[in-house]
């Protein structure tokens, strides 16, 4: 068997007869597709151009446009899904992976067979970017918008004031241990790793004997974390433009179908992250919404009017230095989906990212160009690895692209390669983000808010007359104070 009998049973291709009217509403069509069943001649793909008046049709707008197929197999995808039992049987289901041909059925194919379509595959996004310019980019694939404020930061964390001498004397006891593992065989993502495991076991140490919330609270080291979606918006790859003319056709029919899309070419490109914390801090609750759904905050472009998305945004994921990615998919927020996980619910995570310093090297950019630089990819990590990470919790709790959040979740991340800290917090609001055809409105928006990068050390003035032009150095009070209010925050 190529696939399992869920996965084959779940591509259904038919279509749906809309109304003249293409502002009806998903509830209005959802409704409508129960009874309404489309004939099964319809396809996804537009259809041929007459040659002769013989050959011409008359459909409705649904048929014409190919939407109407696509949305309808997109609620027969839903109503399955919710039939199933458990998240992980719907996982599975929803799942985009197909494996390569073994050898046995390359070798007994025949001219006379099918065709050995190509495999999907997902395109491989980095954890750290390996293009100096992908934030808008990553900010599409997640439907992500982001809130560079430090005063909204701040007021999440308004009323929360944890004393910080006793983690001070043990982060600076911490970095006399890395300093000391030097001539230790180890690379500095080892280092660093083994740094950040211990800031946050410093954090909470410093905390533990008079906060009960710890008790809810579960620590993992060196967790994976993987997580799989599909995005839509991507049918202008298929736009073509022969030599000598300016017109850019639309060619679905005959083009080759593009890595990572549908077989229907649909422009729904497939996406896996494989990222992997230094400590991740997971509860048996969910942390506090940052708004609600039906806020206005939450239906926020993800761009600013000006942006044109389709031709500043979108281009082929190999510009971004993505890659194919035939691995097999998981939805795993450092917990497989049956393993009957009680702490679900990411609190805070910590991440490395010295290998920044190497690609920012590998640039050959300087100055205040190189500060933006690193500014933007850290948000860029920042972005993927909070929409990965909660995409995942939301799969393993029982949501699907197919079926969307009734409720966002909420998870804070903090970056560092042992100089710089950067903080960032992210609300999940959909993730029902793999179909934009007409009939299907969904205005929701990720938001991600972002505070840094800021250095561990700060230069001070010493408050000595007889040495009062020398400068020392000390932990800064904002990023200690931001490490502990990221822990307490419940």
């Amino acid at each position: 068997m190529r696939r399992s009998s869920a996965m084959l049973s779940r591509r259904i291709v038919a279509g749906v007869r809309f109304a003249s009217s293409t502002s009806s509403s998903a509830a209005v069509v959802k409704d409508q597709h129960k009874t309404m069943k489309p004939p099964n001649y319809r396809k996804t793909l537009p259809g041929h151009e007459p040659r002769n008046m013989l050959q011409e049709e008359f459909p409705n707008l649904g048929d014409a446009t190919g939407h109407g197929p696509r949305l309808y197999d997109y609620y027969d995808m839903a109503d399955k899904v919710q039939s199933l039992p458990n998240a992980a049987e719907k996982i599975a289901f929803v799942n985009p992976y197909e494996r390569e041909w073994n050898s046995v059925e390359k070798t007994w194919h025949r001219q006379w067979h099918p065709l050995l379509m190509a495999p999907r595959k997902a395109w491989n996004v980095p954890a750290i970017p390996k293009y100096f310019d992908s934030l808008n980019f990553y900010k599409y694939i997640t439907k992500c918008r982001i809130v560079n404020d430090r005063e909204k930061f701040d007021s999440f964390y308004s009323g929360i004031v944890p004393p910080t001498k006793k983690f001070e004397n043990r982060l600076l006891q911490s970095l006399d241990a890395r300093d000391s593992s030097n001539s230790v065989d180890l690379t500095d993502v080892e280092r660093s790793n083994r740094f950040l495991r211990s800031l946050i076991d410093d954090a909470i140490t410093s905390l533990a004997h008079n906060v009960e919330v710890f008790q809810k609270q579960r620590l993992s080291h060196t967790t994976r974390c993987e997580s799989f979606w599909i995005r839509s918006g991507f049918l202008s790859m298929y736009d073509k433009k022969d030599i000598g003319t300016d017109v850019v056709e639309r060619k679905l029919r005959y083009a080759n179908r593009f890595i990572a899309d549908d077989r229907r070419k649909l422009g729904e490109l497939s996406f896996v992250l494989r990222d992997e914390f230094a400590a991740q801090l997971r509860s048996t609750n969910p942390l506090k919404q940052l708004f609600d759904l039906t806020s206005d905050e939450a239906v926020i472009p993800v761009f600013e009017d000006h942006v044109n998305v389709e031709d500043d945004v979108v281009y082929s994921p190999k510009v971004f230095n993505m890659w194919p990615d035939s691995e097999i998919l998981w939805q795993c927020p450092g917990y497989d989906a049956d393993s009957k996980e009680t702490h679900q619910y990411g609190r805070l995570a910590v991440k490395d990212i010295s290998i920044l310093n190497q690609l920012t090297d590998y640039w050959k950019i300087d100055g205040e160009e190189r500060e933006q630089v690193r500014r933007d990819a850290m948000t860029a990590s920042a972005v993927s690895s909070l929409f990965s990470w909660l995409n995942a919790q939301a799969h393993c709790l029982g949501y699907t692209q197919y079926t969307d959040l009734d409720r966002p979740l909420v998870s804070q991340m903090i970056l560092s390669d042992g100089d710089e800290f950067f903080f960032a917090v992210a609300q999940l609001n959909t993730i029902a983000i793999n179909i934009d055809v007409d009939g299907f409105e969904n205005r929701r928006t990720n938001a991600c808010y972002v505070d840094g990068p800021h250095p561990l050390f700060i230069e001070e003035t010493s408050g000595k007359e007889e040495e009062a032009n020398t400068m020392e150095k000390r932990v800064s009070p904002h990023v200690l104070s931001r490490i502990l209010q990221m822990v307490l925050k419940e």
